[in-house]
C-alpha cells in the first residue's frame, strides 16, 4: 500500500484501516468517516484530511440536575466563571436552565472540552450528569458565545428534554412547543452530532 495515487488504492487502504479499527475506540466517527470517504474519491488530499482532523470541533451535550436551586445571583456567578474559563480554553456553547435542570452543549478542541466536562461531572453543584451525545464535526453551533445562556419555562424545557431523551418523537410537536431560537439551534445541533 505504498502507492495511494489511485482511487482504488485509497479505497483499499481505507477499508483495511477501518476494518482493523472496527469495534474499537479507534473506529472512525461519522465526521471522520466522511473525511475518509472524500479522500477515497480524491476530493481531499491526505494533508487536507489531517488538517481537517486537527481542526475538528468536539461537541459534548449533557444534562444534569442541580443539587439545589440556583437564584439569579448564583447563575450570574456560574456564568462569569464559565465564560472566563471557556474564553481561556477556546470553548463555546450554550447552557440552558429550568427548575434545577441543566442542559448544556460544550464545543471546542477535544482536550479542553474533555477537561471541562470532567470538572462538571465532579462539581458538587451537579448530580445525575448524563451524557446525551459526544461527536466531532467541522463547525461550531455557538461559535460567538463563550457560554450562551437561556432560562426556559418548565413547559418548553419539558419538550427540549423529551426531544433529547427520545429523538424519534414527532418533530412537528417539538417545533410547536419549543419556540426559543437558541433551543431550536441546540436541538438541531443534537440531531447532527
Amino acid at each position: 500500500m505504498d502507492d495511494l495515487s489511485t482511487e482504488a488504492a485509497r479505497r483499499r487502504a481505507i477499508a483495511w484501516a477501518t476494518a482493523l479499527a472496527a469495534n474499537t475506540p479507534l473506529e472512525p466517527q461519522a465526521y471522520e468517516q466522511a473525511l475518509l470517504d472524500e479522500y477515497a474519491v480524491g476530493a481531499l488530499s491526505l494533508e487536507q484530511v489531517l488538517r481537517l482532523l486537527d481542526e475538528r470541533v468536539k461537541h459534548v451535550l449533557y444534562r444534569s440536575r442541580a443539587t439545589q436551586a440556583f437564584d439569579e445571583e448564583e447563575l450570574s456567578e456560574l456564568l462569569a466563571e464559565s465564560r472566563s474559563w471557556n474564553g481561556r480554553h477556546g470553548i463555546t456553547g450554550l447552557l440552558c436552565y429550568s427548575n434545577r435542570q441543566f442542559v448544556q452543549l460544550l464545543e471546542g478542541k477535544s482536550n479542553p472540552v474533555d477537561l471541562l466536562y470532567a470538572r462538571i461531572q465532579r462539581d458538587p453543584r451537579h448530580q445525575q450528569v448524563t451524557t446525551l451525545s459526544t461527536a466531532h464535526s467541522a463547525q461550531r453551533f455557538f461559535a460567538d458565545w463563550q457560554m450562551g445562556f437561556v432560562t426556559v419555562d418548565e413547559g418548553e424545557f419539558h419538550w427540549v428534554l423529551t426531544s433529547l431523551d427520545h429523538p424519534s418523537h414527532n418533530a412537528s410537536l417539538i417545533e410547536q412547543y419549543v419556540q426559543d431560537p437558541h433551543l431550536r439551534t441546540l436541538l438541531e445541533a443534537f440531531s447532527q452530532v
